[in-house]
């Protein structure tokens, strides 16, 4: 896998003092867990038809590489760093963890990942787990000893959960699940499953409900996983749920019943915020790997850099860096103060400077990954390299966590212009 290399993009990171522990664990992490891993799995993390298992799922030696990341991040306080301390994590707020996040999707698209929870790991759904639920989930969740699955999107049902048909109804002391879910990270390798459900139609933000489960112990028993979607990038990873009158414990819920819609918000908005450092750690590789590229490369007596039209473009992709890692500092500040970041309800203008936050990384990333295919030329279309791994991650980022035009839509809506079509007339915004 490429090493880092120092570059004049070093120097403008400037992470406050504060942080010199955590960052130095990070490079700690990396250079004994994570490196040898990818030596030793050079031939599947570059290969896309050795990444994946002859059923075209994630292969096994690389969810295995995975979770021993995750563990030996969870031991030395980098995994969960974003959580609360009360829970296990390091209770950094969302200006902190841009930096840790830079440094750790710094080094691309290989093992390093897996060296911060993500969506499979240890989530802000935590925060509202019960003390009952502590050992079983939240614990090992935090340490970095097991995955879970955020269940949510549906077939027919995506930005608007009130297109939700996935239902619970009470039945005695228990619940009755029933549904389906689509396009789910980590289906088919959680240990732990979240998921979204109605419970009261027709209560507004009371409609919904969460649910928590150990995924093993319910398989079969109402609960199976379905087929596997392949992303654009091949993930191997992502697949369809059902339930099928899976009978759960009224201890299985997640908060309170009908608090799902404020989970599900919060969860987002974690989501989106995340963005910031995970779009500038990438796109500051891809700025220097492009440097590297087009001083190397010679064309004929001159190197490829040489060309102002090239040096133009490398221009583009620094000021695209630059102005979107402002933007998410300066709006990181605003949500750490006076914080925390997970609280609820979040007022309306911090919610479109979120909403902002996550459409300016995932567009910004975008352009910065089709400028450096762009240098790399042939190489960089060639589908087994890291430059074109992260062109096609760049590009399926602005699809989850909100389209696009889900967050253009919301920016206009808190800005006042929200109507009711059938009278055309401006209603109050969404708080």
């Amino acid at each position: 896998m490429p090493t880092h290399h120092a570059s004049p993009l070093d120097a403008e990171l400037n992470p406050p003092t504060h942080l010199t522990d955590i960052l130095a664990r990070v490079r700690a992490l990396h250079r004994d867990e994570v490196v040898p891993r990818e030596e030793a799995l050079k031939h599947r993390l570059e290969d896309e038809r050795l990444f994946l298992d002859a059923d075209g799922k994630l292969h096994p030696e690389i969810i295995a590489a995975r979770r021993d990341i995750m563990r030996a991040a969870g031991k030395a306080g980098i995994y969960s760093a974003h959580l609360p301390i009360h829970l296990g994590g390091g209770g950094l707020g969302r200006t902190d963890m841009i930096y840790v996040e830079e440094q750790v999707y710094g080094y691309g698209c290989g093992l390093n990942p897996a060296l911060l929870s993500w969506s499979e790991g240890a989530t802000p759904r935590l925060l509202y787990c019960h003390d009952h639920q502590r050992e079983q989930f939240t614990q090992p969740l935090v340490r970095g000893e097991k995955t879970s699955l955020h269940a949510v999107t549906e077939a027919g049902a995506g930005s608007n959960l009130f297109d939700m048909k996935t239902h619970a109804r009470k039945r005695g002391d228990d619940w009755v699940l029933n549904g389906s879910k689509a396009y789910i990270t980590n289906a088919f390798d959680a240990d732990v499953v979240q998921v979204l459900a109605m419970t009261d139609p027709g209560a507004g933000r009371r409609s919904f409900t969460y649910f928590m489960f150990d995924a093993r112990e319910m398989m079969g028993r109402g609960y199976r996983t379905g087929r596997l979607y392949q992303t654009m990038f091949g993930d191997g990873y992502t697949g369809e749920l059902f339930f099928e009158d899976l009978v759960l414990p009224s201890s299985a819920v997640i908060g309170e019943v009908g608090q799902g819609f404020d989970i599900a918000v919060m969860s987002f908005n974690y989501t989106r915020m995340r963005r910031a450092g995970m779009c500038s750690g990438w796109s500051k590789y891809l700025i220097e790997r492009s440097l590297e590229r087009v001083q190397s490369r010679q064309i004929g007596d001159r190197p490829l850099g040489a060309n102002q039209g090239i040096q133009w473009m490398i221009a583009d992709m620094y000021l695209d860096w630059l102005q979107t890692r402002s933007l998410s500092l300066e709006v990181a500040r605003t949500i750490d103060n006076p914080g925390p970041w997970y609280a609820l309800p979040r007022p309306k203008d911090e919610i479109r400077r979120i909403c902002a936050l996550k459409l300016s990384n995932d567009e910004s990333f975008y352009r910065v990954a089709d400028r450096a295919l762009q240098v790399h030329g042939g190489f960089g279309v060639m589908r087994n390299n890291p430059i074109n791994k992260l062109f096609q991650i760049a590009r399926n980022l602005r699809i989850p966590g909100g389209t696009d035009e889900v967050q253009r839509t919301t920016i206009a809506e808190t800005l006042g212009l929200r109507f009711d079509t059938s009278k055309s007339q401006p209603v109050k915004p969404i708080q």
